[in-house]
């Protein structure tokens, strides 16, 4: 934990203590989507996945429970934007977003780009003629949306909303879209899967980086953020997050967030 947020958070306890007693803060709502690794209901009907295991470590560390509800990301998103007292994860932090939020993070820092499946689309398809001659999908309410029309796709003619990502994989392995964004994180197990069909998974077109963040209602105080951030920031440090991410990320993604930790917060 670096000077400044235990600074923050040694000002906030003593301001919190008057004539012995504390003032309870109001209990957070944790909502999640459907999207493992970081986060899925197992065999028990329970959210599970790596993500939410650190999440979840993190809550018992600052005494701060609460089931974590999954749900539909859109459905999530507007309950998040609505409603008190939310955490909202993973959440892509753009600039569209930055108000509407507090953040505390990042989760994950990775890249995102365009794939398509080889025998469709060939090894370097022309960027120009890929709103005329390709289908793209992609979820909706994804921070990706905007990246995808921006190179000339338009929902109800070259591109497919769906509601959930994984949904989009399928389409491309059905033959019904052509072009997908797939985030680093993503790339191994959907390769695996598009190997396992006969074919293989290629990249078009790199978008841009991306860093996932746990999201807060404005509501929550700038001392609880604080807490919540020098807490994941000491799970980097410590070796928290990397027994949980390494079965299943690369190192490069798990260096980028140790990397992040290590850096002077001043």
């Amino acid at each position: 934990m670096n000077a400044k947020l235990s600074c923050v958070i040694w000002l906030f306890s003593l301001g919190l203590v008057v004539s012995g007693s504390v003032v309870k803060a109001q209990p957070l709502r944790f909502l999640t989507e459907h999207n493992p690794p970081g986060e899925y209901l197992n065999e028990q009907g329970e959210v599970s996945g790596v993500t939410a295991s650190l999440v979840l470590i993190l809550q018992q560390q600052l005494n701060e429970p609460g089931d974590i509800e999954l749900m539909p990301w859109g459905r999530a998103l507007s309950i998040a934007r609505a409603e008190p007292d939310i955490v909202l994860f993973e959440t892509v932090r753009t600039a569209e977003r930055e108000g509407w939020f507090k953040w505390v993070g990042p989760l994950k820092h990775y890249q995102m780009a365009l794939y398509g499946l080889r025998h469709r689309v060939g090894d370097t398809p022309s960027l120009a003629a890929l709103p005329r001659n390709y289908i793209a999908c992609n979820y909706r309410n994804s921070a990706t949306v905007g990246e995808i029309k921006a190179l000339g796709f338009t929902e109800g003619k070259n591109l497919i909303l769906t509601s959930k990502s994984g949904d989009c994989l399928d389409m491309l392995l059905l033959g019904r879209a052509d072009l997908m964004a797939v985030s680093e994180l993503s790339v191994p197990e959907f390769s695996a899967n598009a190997e396992e069909a006969g074919s293989q998974l290629v990249m078009v077109k790199y978008l841009s980086e991306r860093k996932r963040y746990l999201a807060f209602s404005r509501n929550v105080s700038d001392e609880r953020i604080a807490r919540w951030q020098a807490a994941l920031e000491q799970s980097y440090s410590d070796g928290t997050m990397r027994k949980l991410y390494q079965p299943v990320y690369s190192e490069q993604i798990i260096r980028r967030l140790e990397d992040f930790a290590a850096q002077p917060k001043y």
